[in-house]
């Protein structure tokens, strides 16, 4: 469980520095180890309506599994912004990119209200084009965050109270002669597994 304590720090601060109010509607790109958690801390913050936006049919199951209200895959929504827009009734108060693919950061600026946010979660290796009047004509914003700000103790806080459950997101577990072939290739070839823990013996 403590493994779970650095990146689930991660996402509660990405959603402790948007504007996501209780109540409000939200949508994840990308359902990742941090996407994952990002719904949970979501719930944590008293989301109404949670919605993924993921390509692999793993991890959008496991998406469901952990509460999302409703889970796209475009490989098979060819319009995820379109569809978003109609399941929040005019889009979401809140996006959380979470995938560092250029093309979904424009997607989730356009899928969120007027005057509704972008949170980067991600780190980039490639530059990433938008088109400013997207926010400026509906008045949106888009921050970014890194890492966290000594709330390790909320999160274990949480944690005892059943949120961030290593039981839910640990898939499995290796010794560290295994690191390489089932750890690292693991994780690239296997979209079934959320997060590996290594035991030193």
């Amino acid at each position: 469980q403590g493994a779970l304590v650095e990146p689930a720090a991660v996402a509660l601060h990405s959603v402790r520095m948007s504007k996501l109010k209780a109540g409000d509607k939200a949508v994840v790109f990308g359902a990742g180890p941090i996407g994952l958690l990002v719904i949970e801390a979501l719930k944590v913050a008293g989301a109404s309506e949670i919605y993924v936006v993921e390509v692999s049919k793993e991890r959008c199951q496991k998406a469901q599994e952990l509460g999302a209200t409703a889970v796209i895959n475009p490989a098979e929504e060819t319009d995820v912004v379109g569809r978003i827009q109609e399941l929040t009734n005019g889009g979401a108060d809140v996006a959380y990119e979470v995938t560092g693919v250029p093309l979904v950061l424009k997607q989730a600026i356009d899928s969120t209200s007027c005057e509704g946010e972008t949170i980067i979660v991600s780190i980039w290796e490639k530059e990433a084009s938008i088109q400013p009047n997207n926010i400026v004509l509906s008045e949106r914003s888009v921050k970014g965050i890194i890492a966290y700000r000594d709330i390790f103790p909320a999160v274990m806080d949480l944690m005892k109270q059943g949120y961030f459950s290593a039981e839910k997101l640990v898939t499995k577990r290796i010794t560290l002669d295994e690191v390489v072939t089932e750890g690292f290739e693991t994780l690239v070839n296997d979209k079934n597994q959320i997060k590996i823990l290594v035991a030193s013996k």
